[in-house]
């Protein structure tokens, strides 16, 4: 989003952003207009991925490289204005594969990763182009769509002729792309274009909320939503509370922790929306957090009654032989992501914590690492069935069976496991045993 001539120019990225997030509308256009300066944050994990994403895109060029195919790449030649003219000038001689070209038209600009040459008769030739686009990501997600829309949209208003496919390129040996038909897409990128577009030009008119989002974890604004939603004490810090529950209790005049902490229970009146056991949930969960605040501590309590097969009756009786697993996967690597640490705690015969793991940098020694793993399981399983092995959230689990799918391996082993009981999910346990002053029960927050 950018204010060119005292009108508002728009990117693909624009509608991404929008549709994740209308409050990040708001805040760029405000940026765009001089109304305020953009930050300076920068989340750690967007920059991993950009630079991942950069490599990518370069493996994918020298591949096409390597088949023979005529690689033009834009990424540097120039302004905005010199890479408009260039990429026109290569699209009108017929260029192979053109990378980082830029595309305009009327308040829209867009620089896509790939222009390849299709046998479609076009304005600037016996041939037209399609537009790919590098993901790292193995699920192609809505706003890659609404981006590669864009571009094809942009790419149309040049050649003359709108193209048939969009392409995403995930990671992989071959670079086998997703082909994606534009128009069973067009309807669902209108609407959202247009909506953006309102929203522009609505401007300050329009009041919106930083909501949290998924992706807050990658935005520049974070901080700042942040501190407004602290500031506002917002209901959306209480832990485990849905939007549904929020709305309600926003009718019923309770729209900050504090006052959600003692709303009183039982409720006399039937909430519209959501379960009355849901709102009084959140509203004991509330109460922790607020005496946590207030008293500066970390403040927890046992849920009871206590009931069978809930919280910490869930855990079977503890073993010697029991072990703790410990998982670590990068997702960027390859095309499926790579599990680079495989480790098991537990006590030994002098009742001393001991940690035993196996390193991967590679999908041999992924292999090895997850073969090893599942053995030391079986062969403690083998010497005492009471034995479990305990975990922390749907990863390890999750992990385990996709590794036994990839190579093909260990399935009989796997599927005793999971039917056996042997895995014992931590997690689950506690959210179900214990409520404490914590915003989200993640490992890192209840271990702090």
């Amino acid at each position: 989003m950018k204010d060119v001539g005292g009108a508002i120019r728009l990117a693909a990225t624009d509608l991404s952003n929008h549709l994740a997030c209308r409050h990040l509308t708001s805040l760029d256009l405000s940026v765009a207009r001089g109304e305020r300066t953009a930050p300076d944050f920068e989340a750690p994990d967007l920059w991993v991925v950009r630079e991942r994403g950069a490599l990518h895109e370069a493996a994918y060029l020298a591949f096409l490289d390597k088949c023979g195919l005529e690689v033009l790449n834009l990424a540097n030649a120039g302004d905005e204005a010199q890479v408009l003219g260039e990429t026109q000038r290569a699209m009108k001689r017929g260029v192979e594969v053109i990378a980082q070209g830029a595309l305009s038209h009327g308040r829209w600009f867009g620089r896509p990763d790939v222009l390849r040459r299709v046998a479609k008769p076009s304005q600037v030739g016996n041939w037209s182009y399609e537009v790919y686009d590098c993901k790292l990501t193995r699920e192609t997600r809505a706003a890659t769509i609404l981006q590669l829309s864009s571009y094809s949209e942009l790419l149309e208003k040049i050649q003359g002729c709108g193209p048939e496919w969009m392409w995403v390129i995930p990671p992989g040996e071959n670079f086998e792309g997703e082909a994606y038909r534009l128009a069973e897409y067009a309807a669902y990128f209108r609407c959202v274009k247009d909506r953006l577009a309102r929203a522009v030009q609505g401007g300050s008119r329009i009041e919106t909320y930083p909501e949290p989002v998924a992706h807050c974890d990658v935005c520049r604004w974070f901080r700042e939503c942040d501190r407004r939603r602290r500031g506002d004490d917002h209901l959306s810090l209480v832990a485990g509370i849905r939007k549904q529950q929020r709305n309600q209790l926003e009718e019923w005049d309770t729209a900050t922790m504090a006052k959600l902490a003692v709303l009183p229970i039982p409720l006399k009146e039937r909430p519209k929306h959501g379960s009355r056991e849901g709102i009084e949930r959140v509203r004991e969960q509330a109460r922790v957090q607020v005496t946590g605040r207030s008293e500066k501590r970390l403040v927890h309590e046992v849920l009871l009654p206590v009931a069978e097969g809930l919280g910490f009756c869930r855990l079977p009786e503890p073993s010697a032989d029991d072990v703790f697993v410990d998982l670590e996967g990068d997702p960027f690597v390859g095309q499926w992501g790579l599990q680079y640490l495989f480790g098991l705690a537990f006590n030994n015969a002098g009742d001393e914590l001991r940690y035993e793991k196996r390193w991967a940098l590679n999908r041999e020694e992924e292999k090895k690492g997850f073969e090893w793993l599942v053995d030391e399981v079986m062969r403690r399983r083998e010497a005492n069935p009471k034995m479990h092995v305990y975990h922390f959230g749907a990863y390890e689990p999750a992990a385990l069976k996709r590794l036994m799918g990839m190579y093909v391996t260990r399935e009989d082993e796997i599927d005793r496991i999971l039917r056996a009981g042997v895995l014992v999910d931590l997690h689950q346990a506690f959210k179900q045993g214990v409520r404490a002053s914590v915003e989200e029960y993640s490992l890192k927050k209840v271990e702090a």
